[in-house]
């Protein structure tokens, strides 16, 4: 086989994984709608889900383990449907897989420290965004995980500045804008 022959195949292989990832496209959509919405409603009623000490914590973990539980039965559906699995779709399955085990141990551990982890998450968060981007070579995640990397950093360095509003505009920035273009987009021919 010819090297012009090598790239093309590589060129339609990773097209051909695009086009296959546009059924994890819900998947942003839902997970960006839920923490934006969610970050709303937190900013704009904290009597609410501030009531309590640990109401908060509960707000913020029962409603995305619920959300987890969700996404991972609509995926495995989605992958029984269409039969295969791609190497990089294998891949992109067990990046995200450790990052849900990662946000559940940051969780545990700013309970143990005491420390707000939304910083934290939002950096993980926009690593995993930007390398969901370079592997698809897909630029709008690439972009979202660099946005939401920018909104852990500027809650890092501007600790004054509201981290649910920021919460919620990394989520619209890079999960639900991203997750609306990989629905959305046309495949390269």
């Amino acid at each position: 086989m010819k090297t012009q022959e090598q790239i093309q195949l590589i060129n339609d292989t990773i097209n051909k994984t695009k086009e296959n990832l546009k059924s994890s496209a819900p998947n942003f959509i839902f997970w960006g709608a839920l923490i934006a919405t969610m970050s709303l409603i937190h900013y704009g009623f904290p009597e609410i889900i501030q009531k309590t000490r640990y109401s908060a914590l509960i707000y913020w973990v029962s409603i995305p383990i619920l959300g987890m539980a969700l996404t991972v039965i609509y995926n495995i559906k989605k992958r029984e449907k269409r039969g295969f699995e791609t190497h990089i779709g294998r891949a992109l399955k067990i990046i995200w897989g450790v990052f849900n085990i990662a946000w559940v141990l940051i969780i545990v551990m700013s309970l143990v420290k005491n420390q707000n982890p939304v910083h934290s998450i939002l950096f993980l968060l926009g690593i995993m965004v930007l390398i969901t981007g370079l592997l698809i070579r897909f630029k709008p995640f690439s972009i979202g995980g660099l946005a939401v990397i920018a909104c852990s950093i500027l809650l890092i360095y501007n600790p004054g500045v509201n981290s649910l509003l920021i919460n919620g505009l990394a989520a619209f920035l890079g999960l639900l804008l991203p997750g609306l273009a990989l629905s959305y987009s046309k495949p390269n021919v």
